[in-house]
């Protein structure tokens, strides 16, 4: 997976960089760490520019997180919880995770959407139980964005300052 993401942004550019950090959500196979990481990489050989590359990113990234939290209050958490009985292992997001999100979310609110979107694994759904509780679009922008540019701009970092060695960390 990881030599097709970075062939992707490598062809792609940025727009690469956006599409891949919005599939991020609903394809858990594609993770930042890689199209981050590696961004940061090429940003440093002097192929893309290090702030268009976090801004593409977290463009991306806030693009994909909306969709699940403007979706979530319009379908029954049943139906949800069903769906993720029967296909959640193969998306690599079950029905507990959602529960276990959930209860999070219910103890630590605000703060979880904050936290969750520097969690791998968490980061991709936090929206949804945010949108179950139909929590303010505002807030959960803003809270979406602050963690979101962190965590990006923490892994193009990364990944510039991996250099040359991008290839032994991949």
């Amino acid at each position: 997976m990881s030599e097709w993401v970075t062939s992707f942004v490598e062809t792609v550019g940025y727009a690469g960089i956006v599409v891949l950090m919005i599939l991020e959500i609903p394809i858990p196979l594609i993770q930042s760490e890689i199209v981050m990481t590696f961004s940061g990489f090429a940003a440093s050989r002097g192929d893309l520019d290090p702030v268009l590359v976090v801004l593409a990113g977290v463009a991306g990234s806030t693009i994909g997180s909306l969709a699940p939290f403007a979706v979530a209050p319009h379908v029954p958490e049943p139906s949800v919880k069903d769906f993720l009985e029967r296909y959640g292992g193969w998306l690599g997001f079950t029905r507990e995770n959602l529960e276990s999100a959930q209860d999070r979310f219910r103890r630590h609110d605000h703060w979880a959407v904050l936290i969750g979107r520097l969690i791998p694994g968490i980061r991709s759904f936090i929206a949804i139980p945010a949108g179950f509780t139909r929590m303010p679009y505002w807030e959960f922008l803003t809270l979406n964005l602050v963690g979101t540019v962190f965590w990006i701009s923490v892994l193009t970092y990364l990944g510039s300052i991996l250099g040359e060695n991008y290839a032994l960390v991949d």
